[in-house]
């Protein structure tokens, strides 16, 4: 007999709670601007038996919906919702895209609410929906966002202080600075911690690649985005050319994408970001995409409450495989987080125990 819920175990509420986290540092900024604090909502799904999965929203200006906007679209999605099925996640996903094109980043959070309810549903860890955990942990790469080279330097130090063996360089259209940067960096950290460099499209392909050629010689191995998103043809031109590898990231904004960096070869590796594909099961057929053409791909920068950092980490190890440490202790450093349940710990984050992504909301239960 199929594994379903009682007939009475229908959606039945779906409600949204602000979510506005201020960073510890206010400047915080990369090349496409400061963003002195992230701005979401979590999304919460409720059966009729009390069984509750959460997600979050992220309703950054520069990426996708406001506030406003993603209150909008979650209201268009409500009617699609209740009354479904925890169990029938993809069926009710497909259903959210036939009800509103766009607004991935709303439909991400309602996806990873909808995977959250589902795993509950059942009574398994988040993981076991992709196949079951391949491995226990992850290793783990922080930002280092815009500074002067000095003060980078410092950020670096602190964290390496803390056990982080990788770390991302933001840099931005400033070649000069972003050597001294870079150089700054690995100044501070020795030759022990890897370093890549994050351009946020900030080059021509001809400068990124001088740029590049530059910054290689302290030791970075990969280099995010060097050129706009929509230079397909002038990522490959950077790709085919540059000493270390080269990650997409703004560039892929669907599956679609994906299938044609692939077919351009544009680029070494991809940055898979579930607010950008709509959730964790787009995610999860992305990375099966770069399995099948052997490319190298990871889950991208988990930006948010502990929340989203423990579902992508129950996606990531479940994978067969990721080249590179991945952002899931941004976390770290945005303020009034909802949520409770997961620390980095050396450099790593250990998988979380219980039933789905096994977090708790501090809001709900005081």
């Amino acid at each position: 007999m199929p594994l379903t819920p009682a007939a009475s175990d229908a959606i039945v509420d779906v409600y949204v709670d602000q979510c506005v986290q201020p960073q510890q540092d206010p400047a915080w900024r990369f090349a496409l601007g400061g963003i002195p604090r992230l701005d979401g909502l979590i999304v919460t799904l409720r059966t009729e038996r009390g069984i509750v999965g959460e997600g979050h929203i992220e309703a950054m200006a520069l990426y996708a919906d406001d506030l406003a906007g993603s209150l909008a679209a979650v209201d268009v999605l409500r009617p699609v919702l209740l009354g479904g099925d925890p169990l029938q996640f993809a069926a009710l996903r497909d259903k959210l895209d036939n009800a509103l094109a766009g607004h991935e980043a709303v439909k991400a959070g309602v996806d990873s609410a909808l995977h959250e309810l589902a795993s509950r549903s059942l009574g398994v860890p988040l993981h076991v929906l992709f196949g079951g955990a391949r491995r226990h942990s992850v290793d783990l790469q922080r930002i280092l966002p815009l500074k002067d080279p000095q003060g980078m330097a410092a950020d670096a130090a602190r964290l390496a202080g803390l056990g982080y063996r990788c770390l991302k360089v933001k840099i931005d259209g400033d070649g000069e600075l972003a050597v001294a940067r870079v150089k700054a960096v690995r100044d501070a950290v020795g030759d022990s911690v890897r370093l890549s460099a994050d351009a946020n499209q900030s080059f021509t392909p001809k400068t990124a690649l001088h740029v590049i050629e530059r910054i290689a010689r302290y030791g970075v191995d990969l280099v995010e985005q060097p050129v706009p998103a929509a230079d397909v043809a002038g990522l490959g031109f950077v790709t085919r050319r540059s000493p270390i590898a080269i990650e997409a990231d703004e560039a892929i904004r669907s599956l679609r994408d994906i299938v044609t960096l692939i077919a351009e070869q544009a680029c070494d590796s991809f940055n898979l970001k579930t607010s950008v594909l709509g959730g964790l099961g787009r995610t999860y057929v992305a990375a099966q995409i770069c399995e099948a053409a052997g490319r190298a791909y990871r889950v991208g920068t988990a930006y948010g409450p502990r929340l989203v950092a423990a579902q992508c980490l129950h996606l990531a190890v479940a994978l067969p495989s990721f080249h590179y440490p991945v952002e899931f202790a941004e976390f770290d450093h945005l303020l009034d987080d909802p949520f409770t349940g997961l620390e980095a710990v050396s450099g790593m984050l250990e998988l979380t125990n219980g039933l789905g992504s096994g977090l708790e909301q501090s809001r709900r239960n005081a």
